[in-house]
């Protein structure tokens, strides 16, 4: 007789090693499972059981209701899960998962404080990258490379983003910077060009530096690299150009002669 799991276990997590456990060690001493200070909320609510918070951030007087006005009193909490197969490229949390969180801060906030546990908010890019490659390396897995390396950058979740913490909210996303990390990609000559652009308020692509809200992260939406010419308009798939239709003439009969 074979005993095998073919689901995934829930509400675990990876063994914790001895240095993590080192880093943790002032931030328990210091908050005695109390939720205070901001970095308090945010800490505690990456340790809420079952290891299923991939990144979390404390957003300190931010009322979800109304974002644009500060609100004394008030915290809420954006989280992110640890993966989300559905939506790789902007990961959502599930309802339980805020409810989980929720419930966990809630037990450890002072009574004064006003809690909100939210989802990330995204703000649609695209970028499009036109590349120069050199002589012995193969177009197409430069490509990809860059492609891999573009996604991983505008990532929201650790290890990826600029600094390895995801995507800072509210940081712009700027063509330049953009470039110098398409540029480590090795085996490439120069670049032609890399477009960025945002998704407006009417569903039309600006070009230019994508302006973050304090409470937004990118979603990389589309992207497009392109060797041997300049980068492609934002939303012009990559493909050959479509066929042109043929006109065919089509007899008329006539009613009365």
């Amino acid at each position: 007789m074979k005993v095998s799991n073919p689901f995934p276990a829930h509400d675990g997590a990876p063994a914790e090693t001895i240095t993590a456990a080192l880093d943790r060690l002032p931030g328990e001493l210091r908050r005695r499972d109390r939720a205070v200070t901001p970095s308090d909320f945010q800490e505690l609510a990456l340790a809420t059981p079952g290891g299923r918070v991939g990144r979390a951030e404390s957003l300190p007087l931010f009322h979800p209701a109304n974002p644009g006005v500060q609100a004394a009193g008030v915290v809420s909490v954006m989280v992110w899960p640890r993966e989300d197969l559905r939506h790789p490229a902007a990961p959502m949390p599930e309802r339980t998962l805020l409810s989980e969180v929720c419930s966990w801060l809630d037990a450890r906030r002072l009574v004064t404080a006003e809690l909100y546990v939210i989802p990330p908010t995204y703000h649609k890019v695209s970028v499009s990258v036109g590349l120069e490659a050199k002589d012995g390396f193969g177009v197409e897995a430069l490509r990809r490379w860059v492609e891999l390396v573009i996604r991983q950058y505008l990532a929201p979740l650790p290890p990826f983003g600029p600094d390895g913490n995801g995507w800072p909210l509210g940081r712009r996303v700027y063509g330049p910077e953009l470039e110098a990390a398409a540029l480590q990609v090795e085996g490439i000559d120069f670049l032609r060009g890399l477009r960025v652009a945002g998704l407006g308020s009417d569903g039309t692509w600006v070009t230019g530096t994508v302006d973050l809200l304090p409470y937004e992260v990118p979603e990389l939406a589309e992207i497009t690299v392109v060797a041997g010419m300049d980068p492609l308009p934002p939303g012009v798939p990559l493909g050959p150009p479509p066929t042109p239709s043929v006109p065919v003439p089509i007899p008329v009969i006539k009613e009365t002669c």
